[in-house]
């Protein structure tokens, strides 16, 4: 046999297999999940080493006109009364944007800690808890942050109790027990006149979710917040299934840090973790998702070190995140087979719109059908990868179909939203 003809038929082989990966996403709008509330981040404050951020940064991130279309907004709490003002006129602008705004505080006054400090942990290994004497004093300063920010025109929708309660920070923060934040809770959660989030822990914790479910806690507060580093448990289902809300309200992927190294950003290593990040989340039954902080090189927007591009620069976490806040915040997620994709499905109040967000982390493209619940004319394909950041192709079909097909890029984050033209019995 010619050898150059048996590797040419080779190649002609491989190439057609290579076009043909095909694969089907089903839609089961009978089965549906959790509400999603939103997104957002952290807004960078003067307290940390990275500088506030600008109205035109911030303007990039949150919002409905923005980019990514985040509708959280997060503020650190200050120890001590002076510098609340700090964060004010980024917190009115966030409301004047219909955000949602809310408050987590990492430490307390020194005087009414265990420790002397307002650290969780001092450099002898000493831990800060706060004294039982001075909850009452504790409750006060939290409502008195909430009627400060009221009395200047932010209605905050929710204050935390403590910033990772189960922590040992060698910087501004408190430890406290899962019995003693469930008790904290139900003594003084009614008292401040805000809706109330705990226990924003360092990991999704059955501990935690277990003693804040008791029948005396459960009236006392309004959002399950915690954090994703230490992993995700399941007993907080058990407050969803009671009415709470639960939000994961910080994450990040600092590379150096884990490796410690100073390598600048890998696409191949962090892209798709981050996605898987978000993704498990929702898969996961949270309500919203709260990145750390919006501006730093491995955040939302880009500090100029690290590969992250140019200070203030969108990343490609950033467009990820838009993936996500522009087209599932207020959607429902229901059941899918996404056709061995990763990712979740949504659908809309009003069941007239479908989306899938999705990774195809793999080197084939694939032609996708996409098996809808109705017909439709008008949809739309975003796709973030290498080369592509957010871009938008509109599916627009010729005539009515109920099984339109989608070419979805290799190594890339989609998002595809097909709208309803008429029922499909």
């Amino acid at each position: 046999m010619n050898k150059n003809l048996l590797i040419a038929g080779l190649l002609l082989f491989s190439a057609a297999c290579f076009a043909q990966v095909k694969g089907t996403v089903r839609f089961d709008t009978s089965v549906k999940h959790q509400r999603i509330t939103g997104f957002g981040a952290f807004v960078c404050s003067p307290q940390f080493t990275y500088n506030h951020m600008s109205s035109t940064e911030i303007n990039k991130v949150w919002g409905t006109s923005s980019t990514l279309g985040c509708n959280i907004m997060r503020l650190y709490i200050p120890i001590g009364k002076g510098p609340w003002g700090q964060s004010m006129q980024t917190a009115k602008d966030a409301k004047k944007k219909g955000l949602i705004v809310f408050a987590s505080p990492w430490g307390q006054p020194a005087e009414w800690k265990t420790n002397g400090t307002s650290n969780a942990k001092n450099s002898d290994g000493t831990l800060g808890y706060l004294q039982k004497e001075n909850w009452p004093d504790y409750a006060q300063y939290l409502e008195d942050y909430v009627q400060y920010m009221r009395q200047n025109g932010v209605e905050l929708d929710a204050i935390s109790i403590q910033n990772e309660p189960d922590w040992q920070a060698s910087y501004a923060g408190c430890m406290w027990s899962a019995s003693d934040i469930a008790e904290f809770v139900k003594t003084y959660g009614r008292s401040i006149s805000c809706k109330i989030m705990a226990p924003e822990t360092l990991a999704v914790s059955d501990a935690y979710a277990n003693a804040l479910n008791n029948t005396d806690v459960i009236d006392c507060f309004d959002i399950y917040g915690g954090h994703q580093y230490g992993g995700i448990q399941s007993a907080y289902k058990n407050l969803g299934k009671k009415g709470k809300e639960i939000w994961m309200t910080e994450y990040l992927i600092n590379w150096n840090e884990i490796e410690n190294t100073t390598r600048n950003f890998d696409f191949t290593k962090e892209f798709f973790n981050f996605f898987r990040a978000i993704n498990t989340c929702m898969l996961g039954d949270f309500n919203a998702w709260i990145h750390y902080a919006a501006k730093r090189y491995y955040d939302l927007l880009g500090d100029g070190t690290n590969g992250a591009g140019r200070s203030g620069a969108i990343t490609k976490r950033g467009y990820i995140m838009a993936h996500f806040a522009k087209f599932a915040t207020g959607m429902t997620r229901i059941d899918a087979d996404l056709g061995g994709m990763e990712g979740s499905a949504y659908l809309s109040q009003t069941g007239d719109t479908v989306v899938a967000v999705m990774a195809n982390p793999t080197d084939n493209a694939t032609e996708m059908t996409f098996d809808l619940p109705f017909y439709t004319l008008d949809g739309e394909l975003r796709t973030t990868g290498k080369s592509q950041s957010f871009k938008k192709t509109t599916l627009t079909q010729e005539t009515e179909s109920c099984r339109p097909v989608v070419a979805i890029a290799a190594q890339s984050v989609v998002t595809v939203q097909f709208v309803k033209s008429r029922d499909r019995q």
